[in-house]
């Protein structure tokens, strides 16, 4: 923060003061018919603008929007914890004034999600992100799934010095040539072992590597393309964007991604158009929370959408098409409430076929709908129904998809993005192979004694602990250190002398998971057992859905902000009313694991082990109280409480 003065201080709760007591007044003043209207602008306002002091008032603003997301987590919360305690004392709060609560809350979270409005990138487009999917997309048949990289610097290569305008009129020379042939440029082998490696080697043969896929006109396209994101992504970040991991979605996300790629030639415009598409897919997906479940199951996913760290903004905001797939997976839910079972069964195998993971929600499905076959020798009407919706949406796309992308799109699809990419450890993966893979005991203790060594210090130097004592400790520290350095964490292995820096760290975490990998099939097998004793008493698809994203964390390895799907939680909030303050906590505890946390496979680590322990903890909170295998409704919780005075 920066240094206010007193004065300073002074006048900006002055100005506050005033500024609460100017809307109590206005809000006195009004008739009552327009004023729940203006209690909604006026927390708008009031957000937006308490986003853009803090901008102001601020030097580390990241670290502030995540503290605030932690205070709205923790008030939201403690929100829940007073009205359980005035329902207590036969004072229940008015539900005009609950929904007026809950509803300020998650408007301060979709905010604080969004940064307080100061994105981070100019313009408000993801240029990383964007050059992978707007190109990947639109050059997809003569690239494929490994030549983004390689027909980038071959189109560089051939365009030699450019001069590109920019939006503000400035000129900028850039000499694409020397770039490339810079003996530094490294580019990501994806079509290889998925490594670093220099990027003069691909430039020997530019025909038979990429050219000759290309038609002449569409090579002349892409070119330009090139030209755009190298101009507004500067050459310190183009370069690193090329030490990504390419184009990974499956065919059918080619479907939506080709059509509107190729409507129009990169530019800033468009590209912030289709950054744009994502918002509309955020919103409608509260939306559809609020038609199916209510304002209450709204306020609550948005809160812990906002709040929770995993998947922020600086991942995917501002890209291209990043959010289809989560509003597919959360409308499927809310169709299946609202009882249209064949559009839930076809939205969640769209929501499948765009990233491949959410469809394992269908595991869930797959307990509650198995278990209802063993017992009864059939399927009931709403699960055939889905079945069939999911099943005629598949015969659509699939074959569409074919011919979008290819004949060998979904071969290329499996070698590339399954067999290679999701083999390949990232620093931001979340999910069980993760926790297996991390030396987490050494972690502990590593960062047990890096406390404990400057403490002992202190302590002696009062003559509190004796040097001997001192030393032990020392030794101790340095022992388990070794121990550490051994274990392949990030801190110790990361080798900036190595082309790829994290090639060591990569082996030794793919190394530690096959050493220790029965450890992860017998948690994948205490979790199902657990999944069949807990949703054999289920009646209700939805709520077996929304308990299926455990497995998106058992049988995937995911990049962090994938993890905004246990926004399904907040459905669950309808017929267990106390799962409410828990996800907040969830909330506000990664916001500290992410504030604490340096280096990601620590962070990444922690953030998954806390999401597992409460999805866990969702079955043990529904564990039926007798063996008695009895299928029952859980009946939702009722949407207000009498009317009361607050």
């Amino acid at each position: 923060m920066k240094q206010l003065s007193i004065p300073q201080i002074f006048l900006l709760v002055l100005v506050s003061a005033l500024y609460f007591f100017l809307l109590w007044f206005v809000d006195r003043s009004i008739d009552e018919r327009v004023r729940v209207w203006f209690r909604y602008l006026a927390v708008i306002g009031t957000t937006a603008l308490a986003a853009f002091g803090i901008t102001k008032l601020t030097d580390d603003h990241a670290r502030t929007v995540d503290i605030m997301k932690a205070a709205l987590a923790i008030t939201a919360a403690g929100c829940v914890f007073y009205e359980q305690h005035r329902a207590a004392m036969k004072r229940p709060v008015s539900e005009r004034w609950k929904k007026y609560i809950g509803v300020t809350l998650a408007v301060a979270s979709i905010v604080a999600y969004f940064n307080g409005f100061r994105f981070g990138y100019p313009q408000y487009y993801h240029r990383w992100d964007q050059f992978h999917y707007y190109m990947g997309a639109k050059y997809f048949k003569e690239m494929g799934y490994d030549g983004l990289y390689k027909c980038s610097l071959i189109a560089q290569d051939e365009l030699g010095v450019v001069n590109y305008k920019h939006e503000d009129g400035r000129v900028e020379r850039i000499d694409m040539t020397k770039e490339v042939r810079h003996p530094d440029k490294k580019i990501r082998n994806l079509g290889g072992d998925n490594l670093l490696l220099p990027a003069a080697q691909f430039l020997e043969n530019p025909g038979e590597t990429c050219k000759n896929h290309f038609p002449p006109e569409r090579w002349e396209k892409f070119k330009e393309d090139v030209k755009f994101f190298r101009a507004v992504s500067g050459k310190g970040y183009w370069e690193d964007m090329q030490k990504d991991h390419g184009y990974n979605p499956p065919p059918v996300w080619t479907i939506m991604g080709r059509f509107f790629a190729e409507l129009q030639p990169a530019s800033v415009w468009y590209c912030q158009f289709l950054s744009a598409l994502d918002i509309v897919y955020t919103l409608a997906m509260f939306v559809a929370l609020w038609w199916a479940f209510g304002w209450r199951v709204f306020a609550v996913g948005a809160i812990f959408w906002g709040c929770q760290s995993s998947a922020p903004f600086y991942w995917t905001g501002g890209a291209f098409l990043r959010q289809d797939w989560l509003f597919f997976l959360v409308l499927s839910v809310c169709l299946l409430r609202k009882k249209y079972p064949k559009l839930a069964g076809a939205s969640l195998v769209y929501a499948g076929l765009l990233r491949i993971f959410p469809g394992l929600c269908v595991v869930g499905l797959l307990v509650t709908v198995g278990w209802s076959v063993v017992r009864k020798r059939k399927m009931t009407g709403e699960q055939v129904q889905m079945l069939l919706g999911g099943t005629a949406a598949a015969a659509v796309l699939i074959p569409l998809s074919i011919a979008v992308s290819g004949p060998r799109s979904y071969h290329d699809f499996y070698k590339h993005t399954l067999e290679v990419h999701d083999q390949t450890p990232l620093t931001n993966h979340m999910g069980l192979r993760v926790l297996v893979a991390h030396d987490m005991k050494a972690q502990a203790i590593s960062q047990i004694g890096e406390a404990l060594t400057p403490i002992s210090e202190r302590l002696k130097a009062r003559g509190i602990m004796s040097p001997d004592t001192v030393q032990k400790i020392s030794d101790v520290f340095h022992y388990k250190e070794a121990a550490s350095k051994a274990s392949g964490r990030m801190k110790f292995t990361k080798d900036v002398k190595l082309i790829d820096p994290f090639e060591t760290w990569k082996n030794m975490r793919n190394e530690r998971y096959k050493k220790y990998k029965i450890v992860a099939y017998l948690i994948i097998g205490l979790t199902l057992a657990l999944s069949i004793y807990v949703q054999r008493r289920l009646k209700n698809l939805w709520v077996a859905q929304c308990l299926g994203q455990i497995w998106m964390i058992l049988l995937s390895q995911l990049t962090c902000y994938y993890y905004s799907f246990m926004i399904l939680t907040a459905p669950l909030t309808k017929v267990r009313r106390d799962f409410e303050a828990p996800l907040f906590g969830l909330a506000a505890l990664s916001q500290f694991v992410w504030i604490s946390s340096y280096w990601n496979d620590d962070k990444y680590t922690a953030l998954t082990l806390i999401s597992l322990a409460f999805c866990l903890g969702l079955f043990l909170a529904l564990m039926p109280k007798t063996l008695e295998p009895k299928i029952v409704p859980l009946k939702d919780a009722p949407d207000a409480t009498p009317p009361a005075k607050a």
